[in-house]
């Protein structure tokens, strides 16, 4: 062989390892694909208590309101402030596991 075809095939090698070892590092190769994100599951049993609890809390919010706001734009807005209260409470008490 001729030293300029050595050299050819030299290059081409080198440049055949560094980008085989490039594509290997880049997808984190290690005997296999990565290993995907951990799913986040919720507890069924806890996340029914928390819809539970707003859904109690709701209730009384809509008769304390009823009762107390004639205005209807003064109730929706009271109504959406004590919801987003009323589930920030719920949350505390039932987080999600």
């Amino acid at each position: 062989m001729s030293t300029m075809k050595l050299g050819a095939l030299t290059l081409l090698l080198a440049l055949l390892l560094l980008g085989t070892s490039w594509l290997v590092m880049r997808n984190n190769f290690r005997g296999g694909s990565p290993s995907p994100p951990p799913v986040e599951t919720r507890d069924a049993k806890q996340d029914a208590l928390f819809q539970a609890c707003v859904a109690a809390r709701d209730r009384e919010i809509h008769r304390q309101t009823f009762d107390t706001i004639d205005n209807p734009d003064v109730q929706r807005e009271v109504l959406a402030t004590e919801k987003e209260r009323a589930i920030r409470d719920c949350r505390a008490l039932f987080p999600p596991l």
